[in-house]
């Protein structure tokens, strides 16, 4: 029997395929219904249609077999490999713990959250910084244009704060948290529009939203009938403060032209410490002190970044 390395290792690559036709892509992955996983994030940014596959023991090619399938989670990945076994077709997997736990290498491609990002490991595992998003620098400035007009008479500064769920904090801690930052926008006499994200306690929110005070704010939690306002928030402000930060909050944030801040310093994260110390170490986000002034860098865009490589080397 044909050891699956060498089978997989065989698989031509850019130089040998031709380019990718329409809907040639497939995505498989695990999420739960309604949210966008790491490879639908990714198949969005290469520019090419792509057919979602939910059933993989009924999936057929109907006349026309993928060119590449892009997985994640678990599930999807053995599923990505069942069926890239069956079509002859290149699998890419953005991380999951079981791609930790094989690195990676029954797949042809790996897609890492590393703590320490770069460019290549070897010719099969690339590293980014936190999870793939489907947020990119062209959303932000699409949102822009978008809520501009409705966000415009609040005063300025404006700061957009996202209060998340990804570490613990109290309700006496998220009053704190608030009162802190109600002053220094009092002091420029700006305003504060909050987000307050799933997975958020009421009483935890609700602190929050009291430690505002009198500071002049727009407030919007998540499971309001509207729709998600924080990327337009975020978009129209002069600076972003997010609040026990998931990676992937803060990996949105990021991909704007805005100063991005955590509002307490790495310690707070248990398992995700390591992930925001990059980010804050890389020049991504800095620890809010004393003020929201901007510094140079560059937007994070690690979704297209990944693209890119991967046009480059499937010939898509």
């Amino acid at each position: 029997m044909e050891k699956e390395g060498s089978a997989r290792a065989s698989r031509p690559t850019a130089m040998a395929r031709q380019a990718a036709p329409d809907a040639a892509i497939w995505v498989i992955e695990t999420v739960r219904a309604g949210q966008v996983g790491q490879a639908h994030a990714l198949a969005g940014r290469l520019g090419n249609s792509f057919r979602r596959v939910r059933d993989v023991a009924t999936a057929e090619a109907d006349g026309q077999p993928p060119h590449l399938i892009l997985t994640s989670g678990v599930n999807g990945g053995l599923a990505g490999l069942t069926l890239g076994r069956r079509f002859d077709a290149p699998v890419v997997h953005c991380a999951s713990q079981f791609a930790r736990v094989t690195r990676g290498r029954p797949f042809d491609m790996t897609i890492v959250p590393s703590v320490r990002p770069r460019d290549l490991r070897d010719d099969r595992v690339m590293s980014v910084f936190g999870p793939l998003t489907p947020v990119s620098p062209m959303l932000f400035d699409r949102a822009r244009r978008l809520w501009s007009e409705r966000l415009d008479h609040l005063p300025e500064p404006r700061i957009a704060a996202v209060l998340d769920s990804g570490a613990h904090m109290t309700p006496s801690l998220a009053n704190e948290s608030a009162r802190r930052l109600a002053l220094m926008v009092q002091d420029h006499y700006g305003s504060v529009l909050l987000s307050i994200a799933d997975g958020v306690s009421r009483e935890v929110a609700d602190s929050f939203v009291a430690g505002l005070g009198s500071c002049f704010n727009l407030v919007w939690r998540h499971g309001e009938p509207d729709d998600d306002p924080t990327l337009g928030f975020m978009a129209c402000s002069d600076a972003v403060v997010v609040f026990c930060g998931r990676p992937a909050t803060l990996v949105d944030a990021a991909a704007s032209d805005l100063p991005v801040f955590v509002g307490e310093a790495p310690g707070l994260f248990g398992a995700r410490n390591a992930i925001v110390k990059n980010l804050i170490a890389a020049d991504y986000v800095r620890v809010l002190d004393e003020g929201f002034s901007p510094w140079p860098r560059q937007p994070l865009d690690e979704a297209g970044r990944v693209a890119a490589f991967l046009r480059q080397r499937f010939g898509l």
